[in-house]
């Protein structure tokens, strides 16, 4: 892969996308008239560029830390040099806020937020473990609302999903933390792995799994979602917590990398279950 394509981790990035556009629709009820295709491709591109000026931004402050736990990366393997990745990285915030302003002033205001947090994240919070997970999860759950800002105020279908997508987060990230365990604790960056120990971290991620699965549940409860909502988000929910059950019986670095992947694939199910859900029948 071409390192700066690996920089802006595209698969992450499509999600960023998809989750803006999932936005816009639910907020719009499905209303794809024509006048709505351009927002719909600024929203995509711009949170797309977003996302990987963020994974971009975090790589270089992250430099030290991925000699120990991903020297494969771009900069550690010497791939793309540090000011080369946070040139990119800029010019990436630069584009994706400047296609933000096209879309409403909301929609700016939020993205020019999340750009704060997510810098913020890298240069300094991350080292402080629960707070910067919440950060990142803070950034994740904003593309809903970034998408549904482009209509206006977001629904009360959108905040829920916004809730999902922090708490999942949250729980992806402190299994993030037993993976990166090594090169952490010889920065100082205190996750709950790091501090705390692996089996604690992956309770407390276990517990942030399960509200989210727990609020996966409201929009069925209050009659937001059609029927293939159920379905599609009970194998969802059946991934997502089977994959923290996997590192919680043998809490291991090992265990932890199959888990985020795991939970990255049944995410991205669940975007599919707010989509298709949201579907006037």
């Amino acid at each position: 892969m071409n390192p700066y394509i690996e920089l802006m981790r595209p698969i992450n990035s499509l999600m960023a996308g998809a989750a803006a556009i999932i936005g816009f629709l639910v907020a719009s009820n499905f209303a794809l008239l024509q006048s709505y295709i351009v927002k719909l491709l600024l929203l995509f591109i711009s949170a797309f560029l977003l996302s990987s000026s963020s994974m971009a931004i975090n790589d270089y402050f992250d430099r030290e830390i991925d000699l120990v736990n991903q020297p494969n990366r771009p900069i550690p393997s010497g791939r793309v040099k540090p000011r080369s990745a946070l040139a990119f990285s800029i010019i990436m915030m630069i584009i994706g806020l400047s296609l933000s302003i096209l879309i409403t002033l909301e929609a700016f205001f939020i993205a020019i937020g999340a750009c704060t947090v997510f810098t913020a994240y890298s240069a300094y919070l991350k080292r402080l473990g629960i707070l910067g997970n919440a950060a990142v999860s803070l950034c994740v759950a904003l593309t809903f609302i970034y998408g549904s800002a482009a209509l206006g105020t977001p629904t009360m279908l959108i905040i829920m999903f916004s809730v999902m997508a922090f708490l999942a987060n949250m729980s992806r990230e402190i299994i993030k933390g037993i993976i990166d365990v090594e090169g952490d604790k010889l920065k100082g960056v205190k996750t709950l792995a790091a501090s705390r120990g692996f089996r604690v971290a992956s309770a407390v991620a276990l517990a942030f799994m399960v509200s989210a699965v727990i609020v996966s549940f409201t929009p069925i409860i209050y009659g937001y979602v059609n029927w293939l909502y159920t379905p599609i988000i009970l194998v969802s929910d059946i991934g997502l917590i089977a994959s923290e059950i996997l590192v919680l019986i043998a809490p291991l670095p090992e265990r932890a990398k199959l888990s985020k992947k795991l939970m990255l694939m049944f995410m991205g199910l669940a975007l599919i279950a707010f989509l298709v859900g949201c579907v006037n029948m």
